[in-house]
């Protein structure tokens, strides 16, 4: 629940932050990039690292919530600034319920609960192609990443990357020790909080004909920092006894 709350807050921060900083038909690909994490791969895989069973248990707990909330809010702010239209409730709704991740995850449910196990070639096909989606979406990400686009949106993508790394990580895990959150769990939620942007963002961009070159150069610039901010976290909350 609280994690669900502060994903709610880091969105609204961004969004009114955007409205007020940033040209409109950049805002959505700006609040997406600084509130949506990777936590599917790099905080869980954080999480294994750092606490072993207890981090990948609680984290793909987490990651359910995670998935679905990342994927409602960034398509709620992509076509609410999608370029050349208006914004369309309706349309908005529809692009919802049609979300793939978000299709992946209920359809998934019934399994989880009733323990059914899907055949052993299945399971084996699905690996490898999830295998693949990382190295495909980066792949792509590379290629689109541009210098030149870097300089000509540094204060945007910097702006949007600062807001992921630094301030929503610090806000976040802060309100966390407030609520009481000690330990491993204060630890988990940092991880999760302080995730570089999701290379599933530039997709989804890409997919709404929103500004790609800014995505891509977001996620670049999260994945460069995080590097620094979750190592130099994870340090002082260590340091300080709170994990």
């Amino acid at each position: 629940v609280f994690y669900l709350v502060a994903t709610l807050g880091s969105f609204a921060i961004t969004w009114l932050w955007a409205r007020w900083r940033v040209v409109r038909e950049d805002r959505g690909v700006y609040v997406q990039g600084a509130f949506r994490g990777n936590c599917g791969i790099v905080g869980l895989a954080l999480a294994a690292n750092l606490y072993g069973d207890f981090g990948l248990s609680a984290g793909g707990i987490l990651l359910g919530l995670v998935i679905i909330s990342y994927n409602i809010l960034s398509v709620i702010v992509l076509v609410a600034y999608q370029p050349g239209q208006t914004t369309d409730w309706t349309k908005i709704f529809h692009d919802i319920i049609r979300n793939p991740l978000i299709l992946a995850v209920f359809v998934a449910i019934p399994f989880a609960a009733l323990d059914i196990s899907l055949p052993g070639w299945v399971m084996t096909s699905g690996d490898y192609f999830a295998s693949l989606t990382l190295p495909l979406a980066l792949l792509c990400i590379g290629a689109t990443v541009s210098l030149s686009a870097i300089r000509s949106d540094s204060k945007t993508a910097l702006g949007s990357s600062l807001f992921k790394m630094v301030i929503l990580p610090a806000l976040c895990t802060a309100a966390a020790w407030l609520a009481g959150f000690r330990g491993s769990e204060l630890g988990l939620m940092f991880l999760f909080f302080a995730s570089p942007t999701a290379a599933a963002s530039f997709v989804m961009v890409k997919a709404l004909g929103g500004n790609d070159r800014l995505a891509a150069n977001i996620i670049a610039l999260t994945t460069l920092l995080a590097s620094i901010t979750v190592t130099l976290g994870v340090f002082v909350l260590r340091s300080t006894g709170l994990i």
